[in-house]
């Protein structure tokens, strides 16, 4: 079988998931571990996002915007910063994106989450 299917990012592939609803983060999380990933988290705010972020650099990340009663842009920006490429996975709408600099441009597979295309965008962020 051709190496094609494998995790494209290779065996030490890291992806930080920030996601707040655990059964979506455990969906996200077991999607990609099933792909070859090795996931960094997941982390339910922006705090925790970012105190992995100082503990290791991820190849790519699958972000949510709403993470309670806060915003992932601290952790977009973060992640810009370390040239890290990344994802979002939010039921915001565009309008509401285009209002933050750093999400503005960054692609939205929405809610409910297709984890199939998820995990080809992960894998395409590296290509």
């Amino acid at each position: 079988m051709s190496d094609a299917t494998d995790n494209e990012l290779g065996p030490t592939g890291c992806v930080l998931v920030v996601e707040d609803e655990f059964f979506i983060a455990l969906d996200v999380k077991t999607a990609l571990t099933e792909a070859g990933f090795r996931v960094l988290g997941p982390a339910g705010s922006v705090d925790h996002a970012l105190d992995l972020l100082h503990e290791e650099r991820p190849d790519a990340a699958v972000l949510d915007f709403n993470l309670g009663h806060e915003k992932v842009t601290p952790v977009a920006l973060h992640l810009k910063s370390l040239g890290v490429p990344f994802v979002l996975t939010s039921a915001s709408g565009a309008d509401e994106l285009a209002r933050h600099e750093a999400l503005s441009s960054i692609e939205n597979l929405g809610k409910p989450t297709d984890l199939k295309r998820l995990v080809e965008t992960v894998r395409a962020l590296q290509a």
